[in-house]
């Protein structure tokens, strides 16, 4: 077999996204009993306190309709609660908050990434962890500053 090399620094950083991606829904989020969606709304949720689907929408990126299934079953479940305004006349004015199960899944979700950092971690030297860290700051503040330049450059 060929040794391949990748085309670009930023193909194997999606590669390598993707991957970490398909691990941990087969490994963490399935054996939940959820998604990788539906664990970033909770996690938003924890850092939020509170947050309107709209707000979800735009940080997840997800569409309407995903984002109605996906809290539609965390309420089933019992990991969230939908308020709504006080006058209930305006369906749109709808607050979403973590019930007491939702914040256990997301400290149970935290032990597990907590146990996996540290397993991790014991395979890289201080200066790999280091480098890794500054790499990805830098990253995601080129992302961050970027991103409306990437959405012209990959605009069919």
């Amino acid at each position: 077999m060929k040794n391949a090399t990748a085309s670009s620094p930023v193909e194997p950083i999606i590669c390598l996204t993707h991957r970490f991606e398909a691990i941990a829904n087969k490994y963490v989020f399935q054996p939940m009993g959820l998604s990788s969606i539906s664990m970033k709304i909770l996690k938003l949720l924890k850092l939020n306190e509170s947050m309107t689907a709209s707000e979800l929408i735009e940080i997840t990126g997800a569409t309407k309709s995903n984002m109605s299934q996906r809290l539609s079953f965390l309420e089933k479940e019992k990991y969230i609660i939908r308020t709504y305004a006080s006058d209930k006349k305006d369906k749109r004015k709808i607050t979403i908050e973590l019930t007491l199960a939702g914040k256990e899944m997301i400290a149970d979700l935290e032990k597990r990434f907590k146990k996996a950092q540290i397993s991790f971690e014991k395979k890289f030297t201080a200066k790999e962890i280091a480098q890794h860290k500054a790499f990805f700051k830098k990253l995601n503040s080129i992302l961050d500053s970027g991103e409306s330049e990437l959405e012209k450059i990959f605009k069919f």
